[in-house]
């Protein structure tokens, strides 16, 4: 009897033990005790790992892990330090220190490789989490912009077109865009429709892009450059992010009148047994594009000083079909009416994401991860607008 009690207490101590442990701490800077942003936290020799937020703060769930165990702490600019845990009874305060570092980033673009970024064969540029978060345009794909060597034509509040060298257009068949190694074009089209049916930003963990020819690498359709997304390991960055982002347009237009834009986005991930993982992504933005409201007389038939709206042979710039005129004997140049182009378009345009993924860890080296996209929207291109 007492051996079958000493048996029973050692197998309840054991599963005790092996239930999902909760670590919550913070991450503050030992220089000026601020809190540290995107620094990770993993355990030593094993899979499991997480992030810290905006606030230092973070959450590690254990699952059938037992104490103690060695945390490891790293950030960019900030020395990797290990840290011993005994118990999670209560909330941990680890501290780092400062490193100087220069572009000690990894990347993967030029070689497709992990390698320091100064040991590139190519120029890289990156953003990173810090970077993406701080970026002060509405996402991080209109934020591609004001990266060194980068070019945006702004076509729609959904629809961007980026390119790095030669000529850029609405449509770049020369610019290749992967997300997590798949190509992003549209089929049918042969390009990708910029961030139109991309990741949303809570999704997307870095960017790398190669502002040269990448043909070697990625081939033809790398000519003009490469730009790689790569989506948060649902290993590391767990649970559910919500945002939220509004602003209004059209100010001062009497045409329009200032209207509303919008834009959601959620993401939920969650990890078990260090073995699998899932991730749910969507993200939802709506506005109301601008309008064409130029009107002006640009009849080349019909000197300058006759020009105007009560010219006969008008053919104003965001009028369409008066640029079709004929003279008539005794009357003069005589153009059609035309369409305004408010009559012919569909100015409110939306941009709908869904994304699904499981991933399962066969080992320490090899993951298989099934993922599931689906996009729809609208947009109004400036492609389909007379321009003279």
């Amino acid at each position: 009897m007492k051996q079958l009690l000493s048996i029973l207490l050692i197998w309840i101590s054991i599963a005790t033990q092996a239930q999902d442990m909760v670590v919550r701490g913070i991450i503050l800077s030992a220089e000026n005790k601020l809190p540290i942003g995107t620094a990770s936290i993993r355990i030593k020799d094993k899979l499991a790992g997480t992030t810290s937020n905006e606030s230092g703060q973070f959450s590690l769930t254990l699952t059938k892990i037992q104490l103690p165990i060695t945390l490891l702490v790293s950030s960019v600019g900030f020395e990797e330090k290990e840290f011993i845990l005994e118990n999670t009874s209560s909330s941990l305060t680890i501290e780092l220190a400062k490193k100087s570092v220069l572009l000690n980033e990894v990347v993967t673009a030029a070689s497709r490789v992990q390698e320091n970024i100064l040991s590139s064969p190519v120029t890289i540029e990156k953003m990173n989490q810090r970077t993406i978060r701080e970026n002060p345009s509405l996402s991080f794909y209109d934020g591609l912009q004001h990266i060194k060597g980068m070019e945006v034509v702004t076509s729609s509040l959904t629809y961007k077109q980026v390119n790095t060298r030669g000529f850029n257009s609405t449509g770049n068949s020369r610019f290749l865009q992967l997300i997590d190694g798949v190509d992003n074009q549209t089929p049918g089209l042969n390009f990708a429709v910029g961030n139109q049916f991309g990741a949303s930003d809570l999704d997307i963990d870095n960017v790398e892009i190669i502002p040269g020819s990448a043909s070697a690498l990625y081939g033809p359709m790398a000519f003009n450059g490469a730009l790689l997304m790569h989506t948060k390991d649902p290993f590391k960055h767990q649970g559910l992010s919500i945002q939220a982002k509004t602003g209004i347009n059209h100010i001062g237009e009497d045409a329009v009148g200032v209207h509303g834009l919008y834009d959601f986005a959620a993401r939920y991930a969650k990890a078990f047994n260090n073995k699998f993982a899932f991730k749910l992504n969507v993200s939802y933005l709506s506005g109301l594009d601008w309008y064409a409201t130029n009107y002006q007389d640009v009849s080349a038939s019909t000197p300058p000083g006759q020009r105007g709206p009560n010219n006969p042979g008008r053919d104003a710039l965001n009028i369409y079909g008066d640029e079709v005129s004929r003279t008539i004997e005794g009357i003069g140049l005589v153009s059609r009416t035309g369409y305004e182009e408010k009559d012919l378009m569909n100015y409110d345009v939306y941009s709908l994401k869904l994304n699904g993924a499981l991933h399962y860890r066969i080992n320490n080296n090899l993951e298989a991860s099934y993922q599931y996209n689906v996009g729809k929207g609208t947009a109004s291109l400036c492609c389909i607008r007379k321009f003279k």
